[in-house]
């Protein structure tokens, strides 16, 4: 479809046509790829030595930069082709929710205060959480020099929020803030500053935040997948991918397009605008620390679903004898044998409506993997036509899961 869109030169964020990567030659990189043509508009047209090239991309030379330029963009993608992208990757420590729970990561603040009062307390804690006038605030730590992420275009900016798990290889994509304004330095977080002090300027040694937006999209740990590895990524704490006075090379085009790719892969599954609601914390729903799986009604069904595709999937396997023995907390959810009893298995059945396996184990349940018969049947993608099952003996399962307790119940000794 075609359509008309309008570039106004320069912009109010100060982009200035003219020189080698320039916003210019930046815009006609992207026109060129889009397949758009720019036609001059507007006044004092004349006076700017600007001309069309053959290929129907502007060369601007304004003498007059008092006297605004206009473009117009005429194409399949001109709305898209008029849009310069504010792009940039930020990197903090990992944590499963944020919102004030525990961080780590290799960052030298965490590292100083490991085994001392405030371990695991990052100041990235409190990113994605949203204060009550609907903000997020978010921290990222500072690159060499003590700074902060700074672009005289300081609003409208897509912000990657990465993040490397400690326990695995690569860095995980945890979340973004879109049209987001860039601070350029740090204030004091409304989130734990009690005083009037909240908003004053502070440092990136403080709990504190650089970046603020309305709008962020959180992935929750369950359905952090898919890690990346790139050598650019590795050391730095940010990084500009695109947009004005943004010097962009192979590595920026590299990582920008792997991001870009990434962010559309997880646009359906991200939580918009995340709270305690859309993505609870565990530790903070101690009334129900299972919510994190969905509401019990949805846990039922999903329960219910899983077990009938393991029992289908040990029917095919010629376990033609079984018994459901969930009632009796034993540790397992079935006993499947095949003929004559001389194969008989233990089988702890965990369903997720997720395409990642994840579940939580009783104490009993856990105990229960001693047993050289017992097996973990996993189900994932389990209200599906076509749900998957994955079996696991004690030793695969070691290699595959991590397994952290979430809540621990105290009990007086009497002496």
């Amino acid at each position: 479809m075609l359509s008309v869109a309008t570039w106004r030169i320069p912009q109010p964020e100060g982009i200035v046509p003219g020189g080698a990567g320039s916003a210019t030659e930046r815009l006609e990189t992207v026109v060129n790829r889009k397949g758009g043509r720019l036609q001059l508009t507007g006044k004092r047209k004349a006076d700017s030595k600007a001309r069309i090239l053959s290929n129907g991309l502007a060369l601007l030379e304004d003498r007059r930069p008092q006297d605004p330029l206009w473009l117009r963009v005429t194409g399949n993608n001109a709305d898209e082709v008029c849009r310069m992208k504010k792009i940039l990757w930020v990197k903090f420590g990992w944590s499963e929710y944020y919102r004030g729970g525990p961080v780590d990561g290799n960052f030298g603040w965490l590292n100083d205060h490991r085994g001392k009062k405030d371990e695991g307390r990052g100041h990235e804690a409190f990113n994605f959480m949203r204060v009550s006038d609907g903000t997020y605030y978010g921290y990222v730590p500072p690159q060499i020099g003590d700074y902060a992420p700074w672009n005289e275009a300081k609003t409208g900016w897509t912000v990657v929020c990465l993040a490397k798990n400690p326990k695995h290889k690569g860095i995980y994509v945890v979340g973004w803030y879109e049209n987001a304004t860039l601070i350029g330095g740090w204030k004091k977080s409304p989130l734990n500053h009690l005083d009037d002090g909240a908003g004053e300027l502070s440092s990136p040694y403080d709990s504190s935040y650089c970046i603020t937006s309305k709008s962020a999209f959180f992935i929750p740990p369950e359905l952090r997948s898919d890690p990346f590895s790139d050598p650019s990524v590795g050391q730095g704490k940010y990084s500009f991918l695109s947009g004005p006075n943004v010097e962009v090379g192979p590595n920026k085009r590299r990582v920008l397009k792997l991001l870009e790719e990434k962010l559309a892969a997880l646009r359906d599954i991200a939580v918009h605008n995340p709270d305690d609601t859309k993505a609870p914390d565990p530790e903070i729903n101690l009334s129900d620390p299972l919510i994190v799986f969905g509401t019990p009604e949805h846990r039922k069904r999903v329960e219910l679903a899983a077990e009938r595709a393991v029992v289908s999937y040990y029917k095919m396997k010629g376990f033609t004898k079984r018994k459901r023995v969930a009632k009796l907390n034993l540790g397992y959810d079935y006993i499947f044998a095949k003929a004559k009893g001389r194969t008989v298995l233990l089988v702890e059945v965990k369903g997720t409506a997720a395409a990642k396996e994840w579940f939580f184990l009783t104490r009993n349940e856990n105990r229960s993997r001693i047993d050289p018969k017992w097996r973990l049947a996993m189900v994932t993608d389990a209200l599906k036509k076509k749900p998957n099952v994955k079996i696991y003996n004690n030793e695969e399962f070691n290699a595959a899961f991590d397994l952290e307790p979430y809540i621990f119940i105290g009990k007086r000794v009497e002496v």
